[in-house]
C-alpha cells in the first residue's frame, strides 16, 4: 500500500523525452492554422500585457530618480526605451556618433537601427514608438516562424507550449523592449527554417542579416553548415555557398567602421569599452544622459543568484539533448549560445543571451512530466517578472 503511492510520484515526476515526430516533418501546408493562430496569439498577446502591466506599476510605484534623463518620458515608452535602447534610438534618429561624449555606439549592430529607422516611417517619424513597435512586430513573426520549425521536431502541443517557454523566459524581457533581440531571434530562426526546407539561398541571407544584427550571429553559420551537411554529405557542396554571404557582410560592416573611425578593429575595441567603466566616466549613456557611475555596481548579489542561476540550469538542460531526439545542429545552436555569454564577458546578460536560444525550450516542452514542465513556466513567469522590475527601476541591466 504505500509502494504504489511511490512509484505514482516517481512516474508523475518523471523527466523521460518524449517521442518526437523528427522522422516526418511537418509540412507547411498541413498545419492547422485555424488551431495554432489563436494559440499562438495568445502567447504574444499574455506576455505583451504582462511586460506592460509591470512597466506601469513601477512607474507609478518607483518615482525616477532625479539625475536620470532618459530618451523618452512617455508613460510606459520611457521603460521601454531604457538602457541600450537609448543608443540604438540615437543610432537610428542621428547614425553613429564619433563624439567621445556618446561613447563608441559603434558597438551596437546596424541592423536594428536600420529596422527603427524603415518603421519610423509608419510612426510619422517618432523613434521610439517605431522601435518598440519593430521589436515587437519582428517578436510575433518570429513566434510564427518558430512554431513552424518547432511542428517539424515537436507535436503542435509541445510546439506551442516551448513559446510559451520562450515568451515566459527572465531574459524574454529583451523582446518587449527596444533590443535587438527579436529581429535577431526572428532571422536566426528563418535561416535554419530555410535550411531545414532545401532554401540555402534564403538561409544564407537570413545568416547575414543576423550577423549585422548582433556580434554572436556569425556563430551560427557552425549550426547551420551543420544542418546542410547532414542532408548532403560532408563533401563540400553548391548549398555551403550561401553561409559565405555571412562573413561578407561582416567583412564589409567591419570596412565601414575602419573608413570611419580609422580604426580597423573598431566594432572589437568598442566592445573593450562596457567591460572598463571606469575609462569611461565622464561619457553619457546613450542618446540620453544618465552618467554610467549611475548605473555601476547596482544588486550585484541579485545578478550572481538569478544570472549565474540561469546560465547554470541552462548548461543543466544539455544532459537532456538526446541526439536522436534533437538534432546535432540544433544542440551546437544551444551550446554557441551559452559559449557566447562567456565570450561576451556579459554574466548579467546571460538570461538575455539564453533566451534567443530555442532548442533549450524544445528541451523543456519535450519533457514527460507534466508537473515538472508546469513548474519551470511558473517559475519562468515568476522570474522574468522580478527580472522586469529590476531592469525598470535601473537596478539590473536586461
Amino acid at each position: 500500500m504505500t509502494i504504489e503511492p511511490s512509484l505514482r510520484l516517481v512516474a508523475y515526476l518523471d523527466w523521460t523525452f518524449v517521442s518526437l515526430p523528427g522522422d516526418s516533418p511537418m509540412r507547411l501546408s498541413s498545419i492547422d492554422w485555424r488551431w495554432a493562430l489563436p494559440r499562438i496569439a495568445a502567447v504574444f498577446l499574455v506576455t505583451r500585457l504582462l511586460v506592460l502591466v509591470v512597466a506601469f506599476a513601477v512607474e507609478v510605484s518607483q518615482p525616477a530618480p532625479a539625475s536620470l534623463v532618459r530618451v523618452e518620458e512617455r508613460p510606459v515608452l520611457s521603460s521601454l526605451t531604457l538602457w541600450d535602447g537609448e543608443y540604438y534610438l540615437g543610432i537610428a534618429e542621428d547614425g553613429y556618433h564619433t563624439d567621445p561624449s556618446y561613447g563608441p555606439d559603434y558597438a551596437f549592430y546596424p541592423g536594428y537601427p536600420a529596422t527603427i529607422r524603415a518603421a519610423s516611417a509608419l510612426t510619422l517619424g517618432d523613434i521610439g514608438m517605431a522601435s518598440v513597435v519593430a521589436s515587437n512586430a519582428a517578436f510575433c513573426l518570429a513566434l510564427l516562424v518558430l512554431y513552424v520549425l518547432s511542428v517539424r521536431h515537436l507535436s503542435r502541443e509541445r510546439a506551442i507550449l516551448s513559446l510559451w517557454y520562450l515568451a515566459l523566459a527572465p531574459g524574454a524581457i529583451a523582446f518587449a523592449l527596444s533590443y535587438s533581440d527579436s529581429l535577431f531571434l526572428l532571422l536566426a530562426v528563418s535561416a535554419f527554417l530555410a535550411a531545414e526546407t532545401r532554401h540555402p539561398w534564403l538561409a544564407g541571407v537570413g545568416l547575414a542579416l543576423a550577423t549585422l544584427t548582433r556580434a554572436p550571429g556569425i556563430l551560427l553559420a557552425l549550426p547551420l553548415l551543420v544542418l546542410l551537411a547532414q542532408e548532403d554529405g560532408w563533401r563540400p557542396t553548391r548549398t555551403w555557398l550561401p553561409l559565405l554571404v555571412a562573413p561578407i557582410a561582416l567583412a564589409c560592416w567591419f570596412t565601414w567602421l575602419w573608413w570611419l573611425t580609422g580604426d580597423p578593429m573598431a566594432a572589437v575595441s568598442a566592445q573593450s569599452y562596457w567591460d572598463h567603466p571606469a575609462a569611461a566616466s565622464g561619457t553619457v549613456l546613450g542618446h540620453a544622459g544618465l552618467p554610467r557611475d549611475h548605473v555601476a555596481g547596482l544588486a550585484p548579489g541579485l545578478v550572481i543568484v538569478l544570472w549565474l542561476g540561469s546560465l547554470l540550469f541552462h548548461c543543466f538542460l544539455f544532459v537532456f539533448f538526446r541526439p536522436d531526439k534533437v538534432r546535432p545542429a540544433y544542440w551546437l545552436a544551444a551550446f554557441l549560445a551559452v559559449a557566447s555569454v562567456f565570450m561576451a564577458g556579459r554574466l548579467q546578460s546571460a538570461p538575455r543571451y539564453l533566451a534567443v536560444a530555442w532548442p533549450f525550450d524544445w528541451v523543456l516542452a519535450g519533457r514527460a512530466s507534466r508537473v515538472g514542465r508546469g513548474i519551470v513556466l511558473a517559475a519562468f513567469a515568476g522570474l522574468q517578472v522580478v527580472t522586469l522590475w529590476l531592469a525598470f527601476t535601473w537596478q539590473v541591466p536586461p
